[in-house]
């Protein structure tokens, strides 16, 4: 346990560190919620919006759409293969107050085949530009509660004229879902496109990829 929380604070020290100037960009989780890579956050997808995404995570596959429903309102659609059996589940999320001089607030639900999980999320950029801080708890899958932090370092894509490199826009990314701690980087590759690679308790190794259109 004193290990695993040790490499836990190393992590969010690193973090800190290499905090930049810029606000995190909404990211699609492996359950299919704006969130980090596990867990939720209290941004919600912009209104008319789409994304769909694919997670490799704990050694399993996650097929995912999120709708931006409404403004404050998401709603999403998860399949998860499991031993090659498909789980569906289904989330929507109400953003009851967004992020300023206080700390933006949503509640959730969350179903699957066998229970229904509700929660709640406060999220909030922590001194530095580009640093956001996420805690939250709830029912059933969220009952050990949940939290994480994320920095941007580089705000902007960054390209090299010489030998025509574009660098994405990199997160960085340390969570504890009650369960497990998650790594990762999302890279943004333009307002669309996205990925993730992850690492879940420290052993095993994952990777997102999502496409977003907004209508």
């Amino acid at each position: 346990m004193y290990h695993k929380y040790g490499k836990l604070s190393l992590l969010i020290v690193v973090v800190l560190m290499f905090g930049s100037i810029s606000s995190t960009a909404i990211a699609h989780n492996v359950y299919g919620s704006t969130g980090l890579i596990n867990i939720p956050t209290a941004s919600v997808a912009p209104s008319g919006s789409l994304s769909a995404a694919y997670h490799l995570f704990g050694g399993d596959s996650h097929f995912s759409v999120v709708l931006g429903a409404f403004p404050g309102v998401e709603v999403g659609l998860v399949s998860r293969f499991d031993d090659s059996v498909p789980r569906f589940s289904g989330n929507v999320k109400v953003q009851i107050l967004p992020e300023g001089e206080y700390p933006g607030i949503s509640v959730g639900l969350t179903t699957d085949h066998d229970r229904s999980s509700v929660y709640i999320v406060g999220s909030m950029q922590l001194g530095l530009p580009g640093i956001r801080g996420h805690i939250g708890f709830g029912s059933g899958q969220f009952s050990r509660g949940f939290a994480g932090i994320s920095s941007v370092l580089n705000p902007v894509t960054v390209v090299s004229n010489d030998r025509k490199i574009s660098m994405p826009v990199t997160t960085v990314i340390v969570e504890t879902d009650g369960w497990r701690i998650n790594t990762g980087l999302s890279l943004k590759f333009s307002p669309e496109l996205s990925a993730k690679v992850l690492v879940s308790g420290f052993k095993d190794f994952g990777f997102g990829v999502s496409y977003s259109h907004r209508f």
